[in-house]
């Protein structure tokens, strides 16, 4: 290939991109599997009163998923073991990334995801 065709096809390839026409913009919402082990990804916070009463912990997704349990779109999941909150599950990796292996369930209060501890990895 000669220089001008190289050159060519750079120009159209950044007009694509920016004029959008490229394809989608982003990809479309996963639906979360129920009740089978899978990895996500996200940043573990501390909740107060917003999802259940008193203090727990809650995962941040990188990206929206929809809920399972709702069929809505859902960006924070709760942490929990067996529909109960749980106040200090993943504390150790409070404000931080991480990759964690665990499963999603549907308690009365809505979307849950029961964590492995042991089965954490921060991602930077």
């Amino acid at each position: 290939m000669n220089m001008q065709h190289i050159g060519f096809l750079t120009a159209a390839a950044i007009a694509m991109c920016w004029s959008g026409e490229a394809g989608p913009t982003s990809a479309p919402i996963r639906t979360l599997p129920l009740q089978d082990d899978i990895w996500i990804t996200g940043t573990i916070q501390r909740g107060s009163d917003q999802y259940a009463p008193g203090d727990y912990t809650t995962i941040l997704l990188d990206r929206p998923a929809t809920s399972p349990c709702s069929d809505k779109a859902v960006t924070d999941i709760l942490l929990g073991n067996g529909g109960i909150p749980g106040p200090a599950l993943l504390l150790p990796y409070l404000d931080q990334r991480v990759a964690v292996k665990g499963r999603v369930s549907c308690p009365r209060s809505g979307i849950q995801f029961s964590p492995q501890p042991d089965v954490v990895f921060p991602v930077w």
